[in-house]
Formats: C-alpha cells, sequence, structure tokens
C-alpha cells in the first residue's frame, strides 16, 4: 500500500527492521482483498513496533484498547477490522512455526480473526455467493458446507502425499497453484478465507525452504484474490473455463521473482488478458468465435483476403515474427475488428503512442489495413508482406 511510507526501513541494515516492516505491510496490505483499509493508528502503531519501541504483543493490545475509547468506536467497523486482524497477522507472519494439517489451517482462521469474528476458526454452516467485479457480479460455487470437513481432509491429504523433489519450476508452481486454489475454492470460513489462504500459502512455502518476499501480497492482494476467482470460475453458456494461468504467474513473481506485470484490469471476463506470453492468449482465448470459426468477421477467403485464422497461424507457426506485444495485439484486432489505438493501448497494458507503433508494424509484417469511416471503421489483415 502506498499510504505506509515503510520503504524506509525495508534498506535498514537490521535485519529484524526489515523483516518487521515486511511483516506488517502485507498484514495491512492483505486487508485489501476485502477492500479494507487499515487507520492511521494502526500504521503508527506498526511504525512503532518495527523501530523496536513496542514489542507485537505490545503493538496488538494497543489496537485493542484503542477501539475500546471514543476515538476508535466511532471509526467505521471495516477500519476496526483492518486495524484488529493486521494485529494479529503480524504474530502468524513472523512466527517460525508450521504444521502441514487441517487442524492448522482452522487454528490460522482463528488466530487472525480471534476477537474480530465470533465464528473464528469454526467451519461454516451456511452456503456462500459473493458478487464478483471480475465475474461481472457474478459468483464462484463454493463447496457445500456439509460436504467442507471431509473435502478438506482429502485435499491436505493428496498434497501430503505428492513429491515435489525434481520438479521443474514451472512444475512446481504448476501444482502448488492447483493447491492452494483448492483450498480457497472450499471456503471453509464464512468470511476471511483468502486472507487465510494467503498468509498458509507463505507459511507453507517457507516450510519447503523458499525465502519468499512478502511485499507481493502487500501491493498485489486484490490481483490475488481476483486470479483465484478466475481459476475457480466457469460458466459454459458464456464461453469461459477455469484458468489458472493468472495464478500461476503471481506465485512465479512471489517464489522466483519472474518479471512479469500483473494487472487486475486484464482479469475481468470479457477483456483482454495482458500476459506476454503466447500460452495466455491460447488459454484466455480459445473460445473466441472469430478465431475458432473461419466463416465468422469481415476477413473471409473468397474475398482475397486473408482470413483471421492465417494470421492466427502465422503467429503460432511463426510464419511472421511477432514481438510478444505485436502477438498480443493480433489476437485482440481479430477478436474485435473495431479497436480503436486507444482502446488497444489499454488491453495490451502500453501507452498510446506505443499501440501506434505496434499497428505501423502489423501494417508492414501482416498487411494490417483499416476500411470505413475514422469512427466506424474496421481493422483486416490483407496479403501480409513476406
Amino acid at each position: 500500500m502506498k499510504n505506509l511510507d515503510f520503504d524506509k526501513y525495508y534498506e535498514a541494515p537490521e535485519p529484524g527492521r526489515r523483516e518487521r516492516a515486511y511483516g506488517w505491510a502485507t498484514a495491512i496490505g492483505l486487508q485489501d482483498v476485502d477492500g479494507l483499509k487499515p487507520s492511521q493508528y494502526l500504521i503508527n502503531t506498526a511504525k512503532r513496533h518495527i523501530e523496536g519501541e513496542i514489542s507485537q504483543e505490545d503493538a496488538r493490545r494497543l489496537v485493542d484498547e484503542y477501539y475500546e475509547t471514543k476515538e476508535g468506536h466511532d471509526l467505521p467497523s471495516d477500519v476496526q477490522e483492518a486495524d484488529k486482524v493486521s494485529a494479529r497477522m503480524i504474530a502468524v507472519i513472523n512466527s517460525p512455526t508450521f504444521n502441514f494439517s487441517v487442524a492448522y489451517y482452522l487454528g490460522l482462521h482463528r488466530q487472525i480473526f480471534d476477537g474480530v469474528f465470533k465464528f473464528a476458526g469454526e467451519i461454516r454452516s451456511v452456503e456462500l455467493t459473493k458478487r464478483e467485479w471480475v465475474l461481472n457480479g457474478d459468483s464462484v460455487q463454493y463447496t457445500p458446507s456439509c460436504m467442507i470437513k471431509d473435502t478438506l481432509e482429502y485435499v491436505f491429504d493428496r498434497e501430503r502425499k505428492f513429491k515435489y523433489k525434481g520438479l521443474s519450476e514451472d512444475r512446481f508452481v504448476e501444482h502448488f497453484t492447483a493447491f492452494i486454489s483448492g483450498i480457497w475454492q472450499i471456503h471453509p470460513f464464512r468470511e476471511g478465507n483468502t486472507r487465510t489462504a494467503a498468509l498458509f500459502a507463505i507459511k507453507y512455502l517457507r516450510s519447503r525452504g523458499y525465502s519468499v518476499t512478502n511485499d507481493l501480497f502487500a501491493e498485489k492482494s486484490w490481483y490475488f484474490r481476483n486470479a483465484l476467482v478466475r481459476a475457480n470460475y466457469e460458466n459454459d453458456r458464456l464461453g469461459v473455463e477455469k484458468t489458472q494461468l493468472p495464478l500461476e504467474e503471481f506465485f512465479k513473481v512471489l517464489i522466483y521473482g519472474d518479471e512479469i506485470e500483473l494487472h487486475n484490469r486484464f482479469l475481468r471476463i470479457g477483456q483482454e488478458y495482458g500476459t506476454t506470453t503466447a500460452k495466455a492468449i491460447a488459454d484466455l482465448h480459445r473460445h473466441d468465435d472469430v478465431v475458432n470459426r473461419p466463416d465468422v468477421g469481415i476477413n473471409r477467403r473468397n474475398d482475397g483476403i486473408n482470413s483471421s485464422n492465417d494470421v492466427i497461424n502465422d503467429v503460432v507457426n511463426g510464419v511472421i515474427k511477432f514481438t510478444e506485444k505485436e502477438e498480443i495485439a493480433v489476437k485482440a484486432l481479430v477478436r474485435d475488428p473495431r479497436l480503436s489505438a486507444a482502446r488497444l493501448a489499454d488491453l495490451i497494458g502500453v501507452k498510446q503512442r506505443q499501440a501506434q507503433r505496434i499497428i505501423t508494424s502489423l501494417k508492414n509484417k501482416a498487411g494490417l489495413k483499416r476500411r470505413g469511416a475514422r469512427k466506424n471503421g474496421e481493422w483486416y489483415f490483407e496479403g501480409a508482406a513476406k
């Protein structure tokens, strides 16, 4: 979170101060998965702990006592939740203890939501639906409450038996992502599932020897939640399947420090996904009617013009050497021939001037042309240059 002003502590010579700063940044940042923002009192208390003036136990006590005062009592309930949960999370983040079990997972929820939710640590007995921005208001289907305990035991038992030794980085991330995503889809608790899953993921990775930093959760907690949603949502009517790739990319950045841009706007149903890999494009657009049906769209073989499929095939087969941004642009223009340069820039995550350069390059490489009026015209591919 940009308003924390913790950056100065990240370069501190004392390792303990750096660790406390990262821990607080994570604890506070994770509240953003539910749109919760902390109070200035919590931030000031965190700084006192980071600087060694008070202990983490003192920090929690001071936060709890603050909400017994009139000043604290007058703050909105969501701010109180953000403050109290952050002050409890820091103890978990800084603790070396970990146990791979369902009991530990339930206990983790109890520890971080103690005194916040009456049902802290308890498996929910009600059914849930949650309107998600990334799904345009739709909800993921969670595990029925009557099956939660058995499903959790099954998922943990299967993970306990899995052998990570010898796996490539990609294979490790793929399996780890599927496991964390599976726990989250069960949604064992009435509230606090994403924050619990995130903390468990950090603790589990550390237990396996990965020295993960926590600042990514602080900066990209909402992306983490949206990626979990996309990994567990499918809709046959809309032609949307589950896609684990965004969550895999999050963990690649977290675990291995891969340089991948993580943008929420590309996760929303109906939007281009702005990854720089061709695999992501294929995963998220394999249902695109324009790509899959050569008889749809303005480009038809009997026009004497390259069909959309011809251009897509050139991308896949490497007939034309496109940059990664150009590949994304080709897919976007095939999918929606009426795209403006400004909209194209937004979809592929570049400035409009760079989008104009990409368009010029595609004109030379793939015969990209435009016909019709300036506002209502359409893009099409004609006789690619050889």
